[in-house]
């Protein structure tokens, strides 16, 4: 591989990983802290567009520095979630490809109430439980300026780009992580640009895909078998991340399979089982979310996060893990996505 170029901005780390192919990496503080990328071949595709015009315009202008102020043909989302599109109107000259779902599943997103949210910010009396949750996770965001983006192409099965002779192959893999989730796969450099299929360092869950969800892992170990991934979430990765993430859903099936009877509780559940395998992830207690999706899906079918009680629960289950495993969870450092990508790539 050839790995020279990095650009740091104020918000982002741009690391090359092959000849002109790009990731760009927040620090990970959590929730929307989210990766990009880029392959500056052809006519050019950007691969998500964060979460504001803030960090989209950053990668904007890394974009076109690296291809002498071209801007870039292609927009490839990953999937619908705010993260991951919202910065689409700063290439909204560019051809926007989404995943036929993400109009759809974009509704369950509303941009003026989460503006309003972020503006009050984390101690407001004027917001809810899971709306003063909400702000203190997105500090360090602004929404100013964003728009939905309406895509100029849906897809809703496996396509094939070219960027002159590299081909780039869209990989449809809903509902995994979400119903709209679509993989970028390089074959010939074995890169794999997962969206959050994969999440390096943290507890995900899906609203109804974590069944799906592992045979879409499975495939990405056994078939796809990438040299290097690229998270929507965290420090690259290799493929010995996607078999533990892998695990770790496997584990969650599993842990709830043992546990459940009817009238039992998520919180119940999570309160019985050992995380101390995933102690080095940021927010452990978010397992928590993973168990609870389990859990309604044998209730009641499709979940829907009760966003105003989940974060009582959530400070029930870190004090609770604190107490389990003596005070022992290691503090989070945001900039390790850039510290262990870095180190991946021996640079």
């Amino acid at each position: 591989m050839n790995k020279n170029r990095i650009y740091t901005s104020k918000r982002l780390k741009v690391i090359e990983i092959d000849h002109n192919v790009f990731a760009a990496l927040s620090p990970y503080r959590g929730i929307s802290w989210a990766n990009a990328a880029f392959i500056n071949r052809g006519k050019g595709l950007v691969y998500d567009t964060f979460f504001n015009l803030f960090h989209a315009s950053e990668l904007k202008d890394i974009y076109t520095q690296v291809s002498n102020q071209e801007l870039p043909q292609y927009v490839v989302n990953s999937h619908y979630n705010s993260d991951h599109t919202w910065g689409n109107k700063v290439f909204k000259d560019s051809c926007i490809i989404m995943h036929h779902n993400a109009k759809q599943e974009r509704l369950t997103e509303n941009i003026q109430w989460m503006d309003a949210v972020i503006k009050r910010g984390k101690d407001s009396t004027e917001s809810t439980a899971g709306e003063r949750f909400f702000a203190n996770e997105f500090e360090g965001f602004d929404l100013t300026g964003v728009e939905w983006i309406t895509p100029d192409i849906e897809i809703s099965s496996n396509t094939t780009i070219h960027l002159d002779t590299t081909e780039v192959q869209l990989i449809d893999v809903a509902p995994s992580h979400s119903n709209s989730d679509v993989l970028l796969w390089l074959e010939k450099e074995r890169i794999l640009f997962a969206g959050d299929v994969v999440f390096n360092g943290c507890t995900a869950y899906s609203e109804q895909g974590i069944h799906n969800w592992v045979k879409v892992l499975d495939y990405i170990i056994k078939d796809l078998k990438p040299k290097l991934v690229v998270p929507g979430h965290g420090s690259l990765c290799t493929v010995d991340f996607v078999e533990e993430q892998k695990q770790y859903l496997t584990f969650i099936l599993e842990q709830v399979d043992k546990y459940y009877t009817k009238g039992i509780t998520a919180e119940e559940i999570t309160r019985k089982i050992d995380i101390a395998k995933y102690l080095h992830w940021i927010q452990p207690e978010r397992v928590y979310m993973s168990i609870l999706a389990v859990v309604k899906s044998k209730e009641e079918g499709h979940f829907i996060p009760q966003w105003n009680d989940i974060p009582a629960v959530l400070k029930e289950m870190k004090i609770h893990f604190d107490q389990k495993y003596n005070n022992s969870i290691p503090t989070w450092d945001p900039y390790s996505s850039w510290s262990e990508s870095l180190k991946l790539l021996n640079l």
